[in-house]
């Protein structure tokens, strides 16, 4: 009786149905009927909907932490909202518009899609369903977990929501959020031996970028001698290089295409999946050995896989507009009297990571 209930359970939620619970912050329940059954939908509630669309806005900016919107709320005398609680919205799609990027999204993080790309219209949110018999931390680890679409409409753009969503994904390798005031490299800046992040420490009035790997257990020969404004001021020079083709109709134009390092990568997970597919195809009736090869090479293929859906998540961020090509100029003209907040704005709209030593210096640029 109870794998009865499971299995019932788990088929109304592939429909698209209300599996009770509490309403998410942001909505409340109205009666639907879906295919002739009963259940419920959920609808916004105005003020508490505007209260999520500020959350999305605020994180999605590179220095704001969970702790500065928790504060903010706190301050003006809004519900309270736990670090985990506010995590929990931003992770969540039933908040999104869902649009055929959001798809695309979830599919390049091998999630299972129960809808068609076409019903992706930019629209309604979507449910997300642990996966049957998956364990583990859904937050950063989206593969064979469910994604349903929602009878209920979402509330904020497919382009904030997947801003924040990444953000989220890259604090698992480190703290994006954490609040930088030495250095506007912080969480790019990372050592070219070890790929372990690159710290600011000051000496006799001076400030280093220095390996956290060699400070922990000394076990990388560390990135040289890096003085931070010099560091700085090869990274600026080096965003106007790369910015300058863009800033012609030329370049704006290229700007809209897709990150051909994006695409290659896609293009080689789907390979990846296929075999791991066709190897699945072969066990049926296999004997013992041939199941230890089979399963060995799945384990291998599925490293990859991780691997390949980790750089996915790195580098799948939206293509550069004309009209950010416009913002980033003017800051880049004008770098000197720009503020600490908007020169790390700048630097995470054109970079991914920068691997330094006092040798040579790798940046991986977005754009």
């Amino acid at each position: 009786m109870q794998k009865r209930g499971a299995d019932a359970y788990y088929s109304r939620s592939l429909k698209g149905f209300r599996m009770g619970g509490k309403a998410p912050y942001g909505f409340h329940t109205e009666p639907i009927k879906i295919d002739g059954i009963n259940t419920k939908k959920l609808v916004a509630n105005p003020e508490e909907a505007e209260q999520v669309k500020l959350m999305f806005e605020m994180y999605a900016e590179p220095g704001t932490s969970y702790g500065d919107i928790v504060r903010h709320f706190a301050e003006h005398g809004i519900k309270y909202f736990s670090r985990p609680a506010l995590a929990s919205i931003l992770c969540n799609p039933i908040y999104v518009k869902a649009d055929l990027d959001i798809y695309k999204f979830f599919k390049s993080q091998g999630t299972v899609i129960v809808n068609d790309a076409a019903d992706f219209t930019g629209m309604n949110g979507c449910y997300f369903y642990r996966g049957r018999g998956m364990k583990g931390d859904t937050k950063h680890n989206l593969q064979g977990h469910t994604l349903v679409m929602a009878p209920s409409e979402g509330l904020v753009s497919s382009e904030l929501w997947l801003k924040c969503r990444k953000k989220i994904l890259a604090n698992a390798s480190y703290q994006a959020g954490r609040k930088a005031v030495n250095t506007w490299l912080a969480g790019k800046i990372k050592c070219g031996r070890c790929q372990k992040a690159l710290k600011a420490e000051g000496s006799y009035g001076r400030w280093y970028f220095r390996c956290s790997k060699r400070s922990d257990n000394k076990s990388c020969e560390g990135a040289g001698t890096l003085r931070i404004p010099d560091t700085e001021a090869v990274i600026y020079a080096a965003m106007v290089k790369k910015l300058k083709p863009f800033q012609t109709i030329k370049g704006r134009k290229n700007a809209m295409k897709s990150n051909p390092k994006l695409t290659a990568l896609q293009v080689e997970l789907a390979q990846v999946q296929h075999e791991i597919e066709t190897l699945i195809d072969t066990l049926t009736g296999a004997n013992p050995v041939l199941l230890s090869y089979v399963n060995s090479k799945i384990e291998e293929l599925d490293g990859r896989k991780q691997e390949l859906v980790k750089k996915i998540a790195e580098l799948s961020v939206d293509i550069i507009s004309p009209e950010q090509v416009k913002e980033i100029s003017g800051y880049l003209d004008t770098w000197e009297d720009v503020d600490f907040d908007d020169k790390r704005r700048v630097v995470d709209l054109m970079i991914s990571a920068i691997y330094a030593t006092s040798e040579s210096i790798n940046i991986i640029w977005k754009i």
